[in-house]
């Protein structure tokens, strides 16, 4: 009987409560796609970021973003060619997509290609005052055609 007692007053202390999944904070989305999936080796392409914040967060220009890609990626990084700026604050301005240029290696062959690299970034609390960087994920699928 005693044993029992004390299983009864152990038991659950030693069994962790069942506590529901924490959900992912995401303060900002952000939609990434090429404006052709159709490229050919040694060709210019565009890959354009539309980020949408919720509202009270806003999204640093300074330090700029930074742009990764997978070294087995077939495609070169060339820059950023717009980065819209909201002319009050200087902070990106979510209205507009943010442009980035890249060229297919001229050695690729023809047929599927997936673009995978990663996008950082900061954001920030407008009304709390904290930023956190944020590295997005890319992953695009192209072809190459001859």
């Amino acid at each position: 009987m005693l044993l029992l007692s004390l299983l009864a007053v152990l038991l659950p202390v030693m069994v962790p409560a069942n506590t529901p999944a924490v959900e992912e904070r995401r303060e900002v989305r952000c939609d990434v796609h090429l404006t052709s999936t159709t490229l050919k080796p040694g060709a210019a392409g565009e890959l354009v970021l539309m980020f949408t914040p919720d509202e009270g967060i806003h999204i640093n220009t300074e330090p700029a973003m930074e742009f990764e890609f997978d070294k087995s990626s077939p495609i070169h990084f060339t820059g950023i060619k717009a980065l819209p700026k909201a002319p009050k604050t200087g902070y990106l301005d979510p209205s507009k997509p943010v442009r980035c240029t890249f060229t297919v290696n001229k050695s690729v062959k023809k047929g599927k290609h997936t673009l995978k690299g990663t996008v950082q970034y900061y954001f920030c609390s407008d009304a709390e005052g904290w930023c956190n960087r944020f590295s997005q994920p890319i992953e695009l699928t192209f072809t190459v055609t001859p």
